[in-house]
């Protein structure tokens, strides 16, 4: 159905640009996806995403973070997390995410393989903008570009991989807090859309 002319320019009209462009704020950016996510039925989407969300919910708790200080984005198949800047980002490697995964491996025990919730996640930080439609920004992209990306895809082989950018290995990763093994990180070369980058991906947690 065709829109009138008048009526459009009227929408045109009544169409308001941005008064004030909201500055950045810093946050830690996790992303994540579930493989496989359009192959289920609805009612099996549904049960791996109340998994997802409880693992998500289970593993930031145990880093002391509450989900009320959180943006959290819903992708459908994954969810996208800011997390701020108070939060280490030593924090989300360790325990947040071994302790997500832990909870996704307890889940896929107990099922058949292919009702199993495996995901990629990736991590990131970076310079975000809030707007009154959300979330948007440059790092907000790279974060998902590293998370769909081929070599991160390629080597998820069990419950989860986990993608870091560069800016998250050498802050954190390289230095070998806690229970984090820097040998454990294999370097990846990330070519996706806009995106050129080298990234370091694990599936030990």
């Amino acid at each position: 159905m065709s829109v009138a002319p008048e009526v459009m320019t009227r929408a045109l009209r009544r169409l308001r640009p941005l008064r004030h462009v909201p500055g950045p704020e810093h946050r830690s950016i996790l992303v994540v996806d579930i493989a496989g996510f359009g192959r289920w039925s609805d009612p099996d989407q549904m049960t791996a995403r109340h998994v997802l969300w409880h693992a998500m919910r289970t593993g930031l708790r145990a880093a002391g973070v509450r989900w009320s200080d959180l943006a959290v984005q819903n992708r459908g198949d994954g969810m996208m997390v800011l997390v701020p800047a108070t939060v280490s980002k030593l924090d989300l490697l360790d325990p947040a995410i071994p302790r997500l995964v832990a909870v996704l491996r307890e889940h896929n025990d107990s099922v058949p393989p292919d009702r199993r919730v495996r995901v990629r996640l990736g991590l990131h930080a970076g310079e975000v903008h809030r707007d009154p439609h959300g979330w948007v920004g440059s790092d907000l992209n790279t974060a998902c570009r590293l998370t769909d990306s081929a070599p991160v895809r390629e080597h998820l082989v069990g419950n989860a991989v986990l993608v870091v950018s560069e800016v998250i290995h050498q802050g954190v990763v390289r230095h070998g807090y806690r229970r984090v093994d820097p040998t454990a990180y294999t370097s990846v070369d990330v070519a996706l859309k806009e995106l050129r980058t080298r990234a370091w991906v694990t599936t030990r947690f």
